[in-house]
């Protein structure tokens, strides 16, 4: 009886071990798996916390900048106030001695379906006067407190123009220069 009695701790011994290495193995991977969850949730939080700054940067940014806005839209000729823009146009002439007159005018939208929200006001001008006078009226034009482009400028000399005085007097005729342009201008929507 002796001899069966060792086998059966020999036995009891073996299945002990078993399930000791299987255990040994099952926790190892428990804790393999629950390292890499914890390795994977750290890097989500560093994702989320650089996402958090950077969301926080642009918020900042985009209060900081609401008072810009303003200004941004004023660039923009408003499509309901188009007749001031041609206005400021005609008023830049007297202002240098020189004269200014807007000979046609084309307001465009937006292509159909297109996301833009502008179109553009079309001017065909021509300034009168002195050299000096002609050559600043395009500089006023072109700085105009909106997108403003001139194009197609043709510059000729003339034996006579008629030009106003810079002090509001009367209007006289001199030799001088004519300068015919293109005005675009863009029109917010």
């Amino acid at each position: 009886m002796k001899h069966t009695h060792h086998h059966f701790l020999i036995t009891l011994g073996a299945l002990v071990t078993v399930l000791v290495v299987a255990l040994y193995f099952y926790m190892s991977n428990a804790i393999t798996n629950m390292t890499d969850a914890v390795v994977s949730a750290k890097g989500e939080a560093v994702n989320l916390q650089i996402g958090n700054t950077m969301d926080a940067k642009l918020k900042k940014l985009y209060s900081g900048s609401e008072g810009d806005w303003e200004k941004l839209y004023s660039a923009f000729v408003p499509a309901d106030n188009v007749v001031p823009f041609i206005a400021a146009l005609e008023a830049i002439g007297p202002r240098v001695g020189g004269a200014v007159s807007v000979a046609s005018i084309d307001s465009t939208a937006p292509e159909a379906g297109s996301l833009a929200v502008n179109g553009y006001v079309n001017a065909k001008v021509t300034a009168s006067g002195s050299w000096a006078s002609v050559i600043k009226i395009i500089e006023l034009i072109e700085n105009m407190p909106y997108k403003v482009t001139i194009s197609n400028v043709r510059l000729d000399q003339s034996n006579s123009v008629v030009v106003a005085d810079k002090t509001g007097g009367a209007s006289k005729q001199i030799a001088g220069w004519v300068a015919a342009f293109d005005v675009s201008a863009v029109k917010s929507i």
